[in-house]
Order: structure tokens, then C-alpha cells, then sequence
């Protein structure tokens, strides 16, 4: 790997590392938020959410494969411990664009099923009520599972360790997910805001890779 290479991907991590310093996963002012249970997508949501797992699942020539930009949908993410029907999207980019919509990719990580670590962050809690995550500390533990449906196949990680961290512990990015993990394994890290209706933490999950179906 070249220099610029390198000076690439430190610079992404960078950017990375600041998203969850800066609280991406923030839902606004407390006063303002929303208090109600975890969302279950809608019928028309589902639907949605489904056609979009098709089409990424759907064969394509490695020519046509091009690197994600903002705002791209890289995956759809489903959790069964938070529901049977609990599946959203995951677009590329930590902004506000990306969280009021789905899950949100942290830039300069590893893409979905990739060596190292495949970093998400979600609303637990939102202005708007749209808090994906809301249930995540409560209802996911190590041993469950998590699907990622993606360019290259379905995705299954099985959780690994749960933490609630500072918003400064942006190691939890890292290849190694910031535990000594073996870069070399396909890792995945999905973060959000602690308390609920706070932002003085982060409650992480991690998660290792099991199984690939293509």
C-alpha cells in the first residue's frame, strides 16, 4: 500500500473518529425530544426496506461496482432481538441526512463483510421519533444475531461484547474495534447515544462475523 494510500485511510478515520466525538447519533435538546417506545417499521416502510435488500442482493458485474458516495444506501441491517419484522437501511455518511432516514455508515471503516470493522451508528432517540435504536441496550446481547444484507451476499455476525463508553472512546472504530480484536476478522460495531434521552455516553455492540451466504 502507497503513502497516499495510507494518508487516505488515516484521514478517513479521522473524519470517523470525529463523527462519534461529535455525537452523531444525537436526537437533539433534550427538551425537545420525543418520549415513546422503539418504532416499528410500517407496512409501506417494510416494503420498502425489502425491495431495497433485493437489489442489493441482486448480482452485478465487478465493473459496475463503484465506491459509495454520501447518501448511498450500503446495506439493510435486521437485529431479530428487536423485532421480527426490525430491518433499516444503511447510507453512507454519519450526517443528519443519513440518521433521520435509516442507520448511518461510518465513513473510512470497512464496508459491510469486509476485514475489519463495519462501523454504524443510530438514533436512539430523536426529535422526530425516528430512534432505531432505541431498544438496543435493553433488548440486544452477546450471542444474537445481526444480518447484513449487501453487494457480495447476505452477512451474518453473531454479538460479541456490549459496552457503554465516553464519546471520546472513538477506538471503538478502529480495526480492532479498540479491544485488541484481530484486525484481520470482518468485525462489526454498531454505536448510539447513552443515556436515552442524554448524550453523556455511547453504549456500543460488537459483533464478529459467522457465516456469508452469497
Amino acid at each position: 500500500m502507497g503513502r497516499g494510500s495510507r494518508l487516505t485511510r488515516r484521514f478517513l478515520f479521522l473524519v470517523a473518529a470525529l463523527s462519534i466525538v461529535a455525537g452523531v447519533t444525537l436526537g437533539g435538546y433534550v427538551a425537545w425530544l420525543r418520549v415513546g417506545a422503539a418504532p416499528t417499521p410500517d407496512a409501506n416502510q417494510a416494503a420498502r426496506t425489502d425491495r431495497l435488500a433485493s437489489a442489493l442482493a441482486r448480482p452485478r458485474g465487478a465493473d459496475t461496482v463503484a465506491p459509495p458516495r454520501a447518501g448511498d444506501v450500503v446495506a439493510v441491517v435486521r437485529i431479530p432481538a428487536l423485532g421480527r419484522t426490525w430491518a433499516y437501511p444503511v447510507y453512507e455518511g454519519t450526517d443528519d441526512a443519513e440518521l433521520s432516514k435509516g442507520l448511518a455508515h461510518y465513513p473510512g471503516t470497512a464496508g459491510p463483510g469486509g476485514v475489519g470493522n463495519f462501523a454504524i451508528a443510530g438514533h436512539r432517540s430523536s426529535i422526530t421519533g425516528f430512534e432505531p435504536f432505541a431498544d438496543l441496550p435493553d433488548l440486544v446481547h452477546p450471542g444474537d444475531v445481526i444480518t447484513v444484507t449487501a453487494r457480495g451476499g447476505v452477512f451474518t455476525y453473531t454479538v460479541t461484547a456490549t459496552q457503554n463508553v465516553s464519546p471520546s472512546a472513538v477506538q471503538v472504530l478502529a480495526p480492532d474495534q479498540g479491544r485488541g480484536a484481530d484486525p484481520a476478522q470482518r468485525l462489526i460495531t454498531l454505536t448510539t447515544c447513552t443515556p436515552r434521552f442524554g448524550h453523556t455516553g455511547r453504549y456500543v455492540v460488537f459483533g464478529r462475523l459467522e457465516s456469508l451466504h452469497g
